[in-house]
């Protein structure tokens, strides 16, 4: 039930912030809006970790490159997330966000990518995939 809850708080704020950064990109430019967008995240972080006095961010040095890399992903994933608000808007680009990272997630899943588990792909779950896919069709008209 957790999970369920964080998962839909991260949907939730993920549109939000679509929204947020596309008008502030309108204002001071995309990747102004972007660098913006990452420090101010980057900043709470911080102050949540300090909050909790949590000692682990000492052992950042021993984090992967390919995984400490993320921020670097994310600054293209807000790049790319603004650009298509501004050319499609909020309802199709989460729409196809979303497609694009299940599709990952299933490629991910099935060939156990990144030290992930193996996972079977059934398909009721492609098939759900595909009706995604489909409700795109129709919301884009």
């Amino acid at each position: 039930m957790k999970g369920i809850l964080f998962a839909l708080a991260g949907g939730f704020f993920l549109t939000f912030q679509s929204v947020a950064n596309a008008t502030i990109g309108q204002q001071i430019g995309t990747w102004q809006a972007a660098a913006m967008t990452q420090f101010t995240g980057f900043v709470l972080a911080v102050i949540i970790v300090l909050t909790m006095r949590d000692k682990t961010w000492k052992d950042l040095g021993q984090v992967p490159k390919l995984y400490a890399s993320g921020g670097a992903f994310a600054a293209i994933v807000l790049f790319s997330n603004m650009t298509s608000v501004y050319l499609m808007g909020v309802t199709l680009t989460i729409s196809l966000f979303l497609i694009a990272q299940l599709v990952v997630a299933v490629i991910i899943d099935r060939f156990g990518l990144f030290d992930m588990s193996q996972k079977q792909i059934s398909k009721t779950q492609m098939l759900g995939l595909l009706l995604m896919v489909a409700g795109v069709v129709v919301l884009k008209g």
